[in-house]
């Protein structure tokens, strides 16, 4: 069966499921519907939705029969797509010179005064495709053939989906347009966000505010960690007031976490990250449905329509606020993408450097000596200030490199030598 077939197929059937807003209405329901568009988005049809695969193309097909059945307009003209080239390499080294990938966008309009002015909500729709046929293995114990990507990033596409109801349900006064976005092209580089704010379908000035969601779907504690909160001088009252659900804020000033936020940043855009915190299947086969917490999904989706809705009925401008720019990483073609050094990020910007929120069990970091909660702040000689900064310091090495790594500590500065391992051989 052809895959665009096999996509309609499904839309049918998950549409015919417990999608509408009337289903929605217990907490049972929308946890259901949750999990449904998450199994949709992991199914073996899509492979993991790699960027520049074909599998990856017809999730891109069911997000806008999505949209279309949501009875949203297409987001560039007569169509929800927009089609960019990639460039540099795919998770496993393939190159990805002259394949593109797509971007899925739709708008609902607003009513008013406010109604020209736009309000992006987004989430990146790819993830790492297969995986290398040499690890793959045989018989019922082997690991899934490609990364299914519940938590990175089916959990952001569906809270995405499951606000479209909740602000379609907003028919009351002046209220700003939505533009959604879907971005592909986010882990090989954010091409498709970085695509979008140079091609957007609206002027990039009447574009007031970009919240963005990416792993949500592990949200442990009731801790939600939402960054860029410095980025407007109205955020901080808005982001307190939609926590209605008593919800613990773990809140971050700056917008410079690595994902697609990031590049409306960059475009002097306000931007708001919703992040559900750091978990350990990041980035392995082991990040499938089972694990997600469709109960913490489904807080953070209505925690996100009062935010969103607060943000839409705002009578004022929205001026971006600079928040200490920091370093980033520029791909020049010679990274060493599986240079592997085994660690979870903390995401929640509060520090200068890089905050471990974890280590893994036999990784170069912890045989090096690394622990959750140490700052790093020089790998190999070179500053680290955030994430992006250590990506770029990291992939400048190669497997099997000895490096010597920086940390803080308990307010102690230490050093530590680490040698770097290959990704493709981590357990």
């Amino acid at each position: 069966m052809q895959l665009k077939s096999l996509c309609s197929l499904l839309v049918v059937a998950i549409l015919a499921g417990p999608f509408s807003l009337a289903a929605a209405k217990t907490q049972e329901g929308a946890q259901d519907a949750l999990l449904s568009r998450v199994k949709a988005l992991t199914s073996p049809e899509f492979a993991g939705r790699g960027s520049g695969t074909v599998e990856g193309e017809a999730a891109a097909d069911m997000l806008a029969e999505w949209f279309e059945s949501a009875g949203l307009i297409p987001g560039f003209g007569e169509s929800y797509f927009q089609e960019f080239s990639l460039h540099g390499q795919g998770w496993t080294g393939d190159d990805l010179e002259g394949k593109t990938s797509r971007n899925v966008a739709a708008i609902l309009p607003g009513s008013g005064p406010l109604a020209s002015q736009y309000v992006v909500v987004g989430a990146h729709h790819d993830h790492l495709g297969r995986l290398d046929a040499s690890l793959t293995g045989e018989g019922p114990a082997a690991p899934l053939s490609y990364y299914a990507g519940a938590n990175d990033n089916a959990s952001g596409l569906t809270v995405l989906f499951e606000l479209v109801d909740h602000l379609k349900a907003d028919t009351n006064g002046s209220r700003r347009s939505v533009l959604f976005a879907c971005f592909g092209g986010e882990e090989v580089g954010l091409q498709g966000s970085g695509y979008m704010v140079s091609h957007m379908p609206v002027e990039l000035d009447v574009v007031d505010a970009m919240i963005n969601f990416d792993t949500v779907g592990q949200m442990t504690d009731n801790r939600l960690y939402v960054s860029g909160v410095g980025t407007a001088v109205a955020f901080p009252d808005m982001v307190q007031k939609a926590n209605t659900q008593g919800l613990t804020l773990s809140l971050a000033q700056g917008g410079w976490s690595g994902s697609d936020h990031m590049s409306f940043n960059t475009k002097e855009i306000p931007v708001l990250f919703i992040f559900g915190g750091p978990y350990e299947q990041y980035n392995t086969v082991d990040d499938v449905w089972p694990t997600l917490n469709p109960e913490g999904m489904n807080e953070i989706a209505n925690y996100s329509a009062n935010l969103i809705t607060n943000i839409r009925h705002y009578p004022e401008a929205l001026p971006w606020i600079m928040i200490a720019e920091k370093l980033r990483v520029v791909d020049d073609g010679t990274q060493n993408k599986d240079t592997w050094f085994g660690s979870l990020p903390d995401f929640t910007e509060d520090v200068v450097g890089y905050k471990l929120a974890g280590v893994f069990d036999g990784s170069p970091a912890a045989k090096g000596g690394l622990k959750k909660g140490d700052v790093l702040v020089k790998l190999a000689g070179r500053e680290v200030v955030d994430l992006p900064s250590f990506t770029g310091a990291l992939r400048a090495n190669a497997p099997g490199d000895l490096v010597e790594v920086t940390v803080l500590r308990d307010g102690n500065r230490l050093n530590f030598t680490v040698v770097l391992g290959d990704r493709k051989s981590r357990k």
